[in-house]
């Protein structure tokens, strides 16, 4: 009894510590698309919740965990996991993303390198018009560590500190962002709920321009049936975000283990006027897990995104 009020007050305050760092008016109101940059942030790690509709504050595994909840790094008893992703963007951009997960025994450390880059654009000056003066390739990058721990039976606590830069042409910013991260276990068997305030920052100045960094609060919930025809074999996953540039949307999604080395993935995205259905593979042979995902376009001209990431778990 003790140790089960010594979780629930844990907690709470941690939900309440992750609230006190929201704006009011972005919880209530939102605000308008385009009011936030250095979106690279905020694009999917992992092609298992990538594939499972973009859902993973309470279902994320492995090295993935460190983008979407450090806190549920802190549930796995031991071992080294290991990811690389790759994105192309609008046929322009390229996603390139590397995370590690460690367990020692104060703790759970990630470490994670977010890069973001566009292809070569060519540079034009006054006189003559329309002569190219070279190329710049504008680009993004985050590099991150992260820690979690236990705070109380079946209930674990994590942040992550950031550091971002960016550069566009002659121009540059840099500053730092910081992620706080909860994970709960509950006493039904098989859910696991989560929540992260994500990217919590001053912000940036571009060319004397300012602008807020993505903030977003995600809370969401994973359930694994421990029945007999489902257990090992189905996972459910659902989360909720309320970021600070536009309105509350949904994600929602499942995985179905056909074998041991062969997973197929389904998901969904509410509440986006672009972003669509999503579905995605994974192949896994001894420590090694090969993923794909898919993900349509509803509008606006834009091709259906693709994601590659390798994991090793060790």
């Amino acid at each position: 009894m003790l140790t089960r009020f010594r979780a629930i007050l844990a907690l709470g305050l941690l939900a309440i510590a992750l609230l006190s760092f929201w704006p009011a008016q972005a919880v209530h109101a939102g605000g308008k698309p385009g009011d936030a940059g250095f979106l690279s942030l905020r694009f999917p790690v992992g092609a298992r919740e990538t594939g499972m509709g973009g859902a993973g504050v309470a279902s994320a595994t492995g090295a993935s965990a460190v983008y979407w909840n450090p806190a549920l790094l802190a549930f796995a008893d031991s071992g080294t996991d290991v990811l690389l992703q790759h994105q192309r963007l609008y046929d322009l951009f390229d996603k390139e993303t590397a995370a590690v997960a460690h367990r020692t025994r104060i703790g759970a450390l990630g470490f994670f390198f977010s890069g973001f880059y566009a292809d070569e654009i060519d540079r034009y000056g006054g006189e003559p018009v329309g002569v190219p003066e070279g190329t710049f390739s504008p680009h993004q990058v985050a590099f991150g560590v992260s820690y979690a721990r236990a705070v109380a039976a079946d209930l674990t606590a994590g942040l992550s500190v950031k550091l971002l830069h960016e550069k566009i042409d002659v121009f540059d910013a840099t500053g730092f962002a910081l992620d706080l991260a909860v994970a709960h276990r509950t006493r039904i068997r098989g859910l696991t709920l989560g929540a992260a305030l994500s990217n919590i920052g001053s912000g940036l100045t571009l060319n004397e321009e300012s602008y807020d960094l993505p903030l977003a609060l995600r809370v969401g919930a994973a359930y694994d049936p421990p029945q007999a025809f489902f257990a090992g074999n189905v996972s459910f996953a659902a989360d909720v975000i309320v970021p600070n540039d536009g309105n509350e949307k949904a994600h929602l999604g499942v995985e179905y283990r056909l074998l041991d080395a062969l997973a197929l993935r389904v998901g969904a995205k509410i509440n986006y006027e672009v972003q669509g259905n999503t579905a995605g593979v994974g192949f896994r042979r001894g420590p090694v897990d090969i993923g794909y995902a898919y993900e349509h376009m509803k509008e606006g001209g834009f091709e259906s995104w693709h994601r590659f990431a390798v994991g090793l778990s060790y």
